[in-house]
């Protein structure tokens, strides 16, 4: 269920009673013109009725947060506009509010509370307001993953009327991080401290926890097309994560695509002290060794690979190195296998055309 449709269920629970706008100018003391349905829970109505009490003797203060709920659970309801008019004609109406909101909190029923801040902001516009939606809706976030779009939406509408406020750029890169998106979390949080948002300890370690990731990131893209740049980005993380297997294959992975063979197996052999069962590690071991002309050993790398992954991409590599080393059979017994694996593979295809032609 989208967040909109769970707030109009909230709406099920307010009873709209129509007012003929004459009564409503008396109740009120301001010039209403139209006739309008005021919303009120319908929990204080029953409240009210089991005390023996008259309805008509309901405190005008249950009008006036239903009217705040309403227009923070559907911002185009028909008399949001009337009912904004009625809560600036009171001057204890956001007190009030507030109260209410404070409350929702302190029984952890964050959602009402949300709700009650979102219409209160349409009352009172402040940067403090907006500070406490957007702390109760990245709250709300982190409980229930269906409020991601409703953060982003909130932070997008607060960047239009408070273009420099700090915490909406701080918040902004929680939400991408949290989604994975860190290239993204760093400039949102470096847009942060930019603006003045304070640069505490914990916001310093986020911003280099981001950092590492995204050159880890980077690093790992260029190990192909610029490894001797994604090497500038790596090695320096191992300090940070020198548990982390993957960082040093990736290193391992540049060093080979520099021709530095002995670096490469280095740290593939740093990798596979960390974890032993990774298959990639173990062929790269392999591609390095038949890079050195060792075929014999590369030939042992790439077997225990193969058998731990049937990988066509593998078996085409042993193939290569059965034949480097001249054992012909072992190479055709493979081929046969990688035929069967993947007989469209253009690399198989290339090697049986190879065969036909000795």
């Amino acid at each position: 269920m989208g967040i909109q449709s769970r707030f109009s269920d909230k709406l099920a629970n307010i009873l709209f009673l129509e007012v003929n706008n004459k009564k409503l100018s008396n109740i009120f003391n301001m010039n209403i013109e139209d006739n309008v349905y005021m919303p009120i829970k319908a929990q204080d109505i029953i409240d009210k009725v089991k005390s023996g009490q008259n309805v008509d003797s309901i405190p005008v203060v249950y009008f006036l947060e239903a009217m705040c709920f309403v227009m923070g659970a559907d911002d185009n309801f028909k008399f949001n506009h009337i009912y904004k008019s009625i809560l600036l004609n009171f001057d204890d109406v956001i007190n009030l509010i507030k109260g209410k909101i404070y409350k929702a909190v302190e029984n952890n029923n964050y959602e009402d509370a949300y709700i009650l801040l979102k219409g209160l902001v349409q009352v009172e516009e402040t940067e403090e307001n907006y500070n406490k939606l957007i702390i109760l809706v990245d709250k709300l976030r982190t409980l229930d993953n269906a409020y991601v779009e409703e953060e982003r939406s909130i932070l997008d509408r607060i960047k239009e009327i408070f273009e420099a406020l700090p915490s909406t750029y701080l918040y902004e890169a929680l939400l991408k991080r949290d989604e994975k998106d860190y290239e993204g979390a760093l400039f949102a949080l470096n847009n942060y401290i930019s603006r003045g948002g304070e640069e505490n300890a914990d916001i310093t370690d986020l911003k280099l926890s981001l950092k590492n990731i995204v050159d880890y990131e980077k690093g790992k893209n260029l190990s192909y097309e610029d490894p001797a740049q994604a090497l500038k980005l790596l090695v320096p993380l191992i300090s940070e994560f020198n548990d982390d297997a993957v960082l040093y294959y990736h290193i391992a992975v540049c060093y080979r695509n520099l021709a530095i063979h002995e670096k490469a197996i280095y740290y593939l052999n740093e990798a596979l002290s960390i974890d032993s069962a990774m298959p990639e590690v173990v062929n790269e071991l392999g591609i390095n060794y038949a890079s050195m002309g060792d075929f014999d050993k590369a030939i042992i790398y790439l077997r225990r690979a193969f058998e731990a992954t049937k990988s066509v991409e593998i078996c085409t590599n042993l193939i290569m190195c059965y034949l480097d080393a001249g054992k012909i059979e072992d190479a055709k017994l493979h081929l046969n296998i990688a035929k069967k694996l993947n007989p469209n593979d253009e690399v198989v295809i290339e090697i049986d055309n190879l065969f036909k032609d000795m």
